[in-house]
């Protein structure tokens, strides 16, 4: 990870650090510090909505997943009834059909 810039001194700054530096250089330091709140306030803001995202999500999946075995336990289970009464129910149509459709 790359060190952080030291605006006192410049070092280990790149051209996006000393532009910024450049552009806050005659800020006062009531103004500074309005500007630090204003950008911690913005990520903040922001992390705090993709946590809730995240976490929304992760609430989703489990009941997706949930769902999905239960999806699976039920047709496990019809695959089975089918097997067992299928051949029954075939027989119990053929026998009850109305003549005309013979």
């Amino acid at each position: 990870a790359k060190k952080p810039c030291d605006p006192s001194t410049l070092e280990n700054c790149d051209k996006k650090d000393k532009a910024f530096i450049e552009e806050i250089k005659d800020l006062d330091a009531a103004k500074l510090l309005e500007e630090r709140e204003k950008l911690e306030k913005e990520i903040n803001e922001l992390t705090a909505e993709h946590k809730e995202a995240q976490d929304l999500f992760e609430k989703q999946k489990e009941e997706a997943l949930a769902t999905m075995k239960k999806s699976d336990d039920l047709k496990g289970k019809l695959s089975k009834l089918q097997n067992k009464l299928g051949y029954k129910l075939l027989i119990l149509k053929a026998k009850t059909k109305p003549k005309e459709e013979l």
